[in-house]
């Protein structure tokens, strides 16, 4: 269970940068919808409902905020 938690800590504080960037930078409401479906994947990985496909849709809301870091990251 503790190993989960340090995965949500780690993947909501990237999801939380690299939205609100997104958000700052004007950005439409598709960073508001990431961090809602963040907050609902915790609860219902927290829920033990379906935690193994929440823990998927988590990891995938990862990737999509590590790709909108890339421009700031590589940025000149």
């Amino acid at each position: 269970m503790k190993k989960i938690h340090i995965f949500n800590i780690i993947a909501g504080i990237i999801t939380i940068v690299s939205m609100s960037l997104a958000i700052l930078g004007g950005s439409n409401s598709l960073p508001y919808i990431v961090m809602a479906l963040f907050i609902i994947s915790y609860f219902m990985q927290v829920k033990n409902f379906g935690r193994v496909v929440w823990i998927m849709i988590t990891g995938l809301l990862v990737v999509l905020s590590l790709g909108t870091l890339l421009p700031h990251l590589f940025a000149p």
